[in-house]
């Protein structure tokens, strides 16, 4: 039975210990290791495709019905792309604009129920990470039709300030199909054992291309309800989004259960290219 197969399997059954403990064959596990990523189909049943999809809109519903008012407490953040104007108050071009959405555990419980130990998800991360695995971050990330914007090139532990560097493990689900045109992942297999790159702000906060061997760069292509597992060292990048569909993500960050939070200055001496912090924090402070 492939990989495919047996993920299908113990979705249908989520109770049975000695089967979803280990959900990955021992070929997959290794693959994670040596490419610094996974890539596998059918992680999101259709019924939580859908579900998801219906929280975003909730979200944004929320968002523009808010207006100007304050966020309460607990209230996930919305982010659109450049030149919406949210006092339009119009919902569905509203939704049309979204370029992100982050902290939406702590109030969708559609959404938190996809980081609960027993979910499939989770079971992986546990295989891949070891036991116990803290998820530290929630987003979602969109790319509207023709408009979606470039993400640069990173890795995504210039973000944060975890250690070890090789404890953390994010996971990025398509609610749409992602394909090259629409702005699908690409990365640089086996590029996360080369340590810390140095990122700088452009239009973001990213690693100057001519320090990546992009005659490297693969595209890594996944069907709605399909997920990519890598490394926090991973460098990556998913270009705009040119065509007429949309592209949809949730993405979230797990760390082992025994890695620590630096202070900024000591993670400068971890994180670190040639001796010289090469983080985002850093990065913005001139460093």
């Amino acid at each position: 039975m492939d990989d495919r197969s047996l993920i299908a399997y113990y979705r249908r059954m989520p109770n049975s210990k000695n089967i979803t403990d280990t959900p990955l064959s021992p070929e997959i596990v290794a693959q994670y290791h040596r490419d610094g990523y996974i890539s596998l189909p059918d992680i999101l049943s259709p019924v939580e495709i859908v579900a998801a999809r219906d929280a975003f809109t909730q979200m944004v519903r929320e968002r523009i019905a808010r207006g100007d008012a304050p966020p309460p407490p607990d209230s996930p953040m919305v982010q659109f792309e450049a030149g919406f104007d949210t006092a339009e108050g119009d919902i569905e071009a509203a939704e049309l604009r979204v370029r992100k959405f982050m902290f939406f555990v702590r109030s969708q419980p559609t959404l938190a129920a996809l980081v609960q130990p027993d979910h499939i998800i989770c079971r992986i991360v546990k295989q891949l990470i070891g036991p116990s695995p803290i998820m530290f971050q929630d987003m979602a990330l969109v790319k509207p039709a023709f408009i979606g914007s470039e993400k640069p090139w990173h890795q995504d532990n210039a973000y944060f300030s975890v250690a070890p560097l090789d404890s953390i493990c994010g996971v990025w689900i398509a609610l749409d199909d992602a394909e090259v045109a629409n702005g699908c992942m690409h990365v640089l297999p086996g590029r996360h054992k080369d340590g810390a790159l140095t990122h700088h702000h452009g239009t973001d906060c990213e690693i100057a291309t001519d320090k990546l061997p992009l005659s490297e760069v693969l595209p890594v292509p996944i069907a709605a309800g399909g997920a990519m597992f890598f490394y926090g060292m991973l460098p990556h990048q998913t270009p705009p989004n040119r065509s007429p569909d949309r592209r949809r993500a949730l993405q979230f960050h797990f760390r082992t259960a025994d890695s620590r939070i630096l202070p900024a200055d000591e993670y400068d001496t971890l994180y670190a290219e040639n001796g010289q912090p090469a983080s985002c924090a850093a990065a913005r402070l001139g460093i």
